[in-house]
């Protein structure tokens, strides 16, 4: 042998393993880093449904993907459209433009679903009819509701919280939680 190490040599293949592992426990910290801190918190999701802009935390969902088929279960809310099978978990599918009073199309596989985050107490997806994006709230302040114009003068929702402007549109906050333990949203039996 001449001295030199092949590409194929223990030595580097143990070398390029620990690299890999070092790399997975980095993005593991950075990732549970930008978790937790202040700047996360102020960056939203932003989707459209029934005619509005909505905000979402951020770590409230979990994934977004195209509208899969949905099957149907009897009995159940119009703006419940039933229930798919994402990796392996039965999940419930809610037309959000419907449940907030909007008309919309049962079982379209228009929009887009946002998967909720596992940590709420049930598997459920939200179709929506786009999302729009991360927002960050740290550079645009709250609004005072009354410079709204297009307001609805019925009270909102306890989901629903303050309403934000960003690039002169109005967006609507949702807080997942709330909408999760609202008596109306956890019974989609008729």
């Amino acid at each position: 042998m001449d001295g030199k190490l092949s590409s194929d040599s223990p030595l580097i293949v143990h070398k390029s393993r620990q690299s890999l592992r070092d790399y997975q426990r980095e993005l593991a910290e950075r990732t549970t880093l930008a978790r937790v801190s202040p700047a996360a918190s102020s960056r939203q999701l932003g989707f459209s449904a029934a005619g509005h802009g909505w905000l979402i935390n951020l770590g409230d969902a979990a994934e977004i993907m195209p509208v899969p088929a949905v099957t149907p279960v009897p009995g159940t809310q119009a703006w419940f459209l039933g229930l798919i099978n994402h990796r392996g978990k039965l999940t419930g599918v809610v037309d959000f433009e419907s449940f907030v009073g909007h008309d919309s199309v049962r079982h379209s596989s228009c929009g887009r679903l946002i998967i909720l985050s596992d940590r709420f107490p049930f598997a459920c997806a939200l179709r929506v009819a786009a999302v729009s994006g991360l927002m960050d709230l740290s550079r645009h302040s709250s609004s005072d509701e009354s410079s709204f114009s297009d307001i609805a003068t019925a009270e909102k929702p306890p989901w629903q919280s303050r309403d934000e402007r960003i690039n002169d549109r109005q967006w609507r906050k949702l807080d997942i939680a709330k909408l999760m333990s609202d008596s109306r949203f956890a019974d989609a039996s008729l």
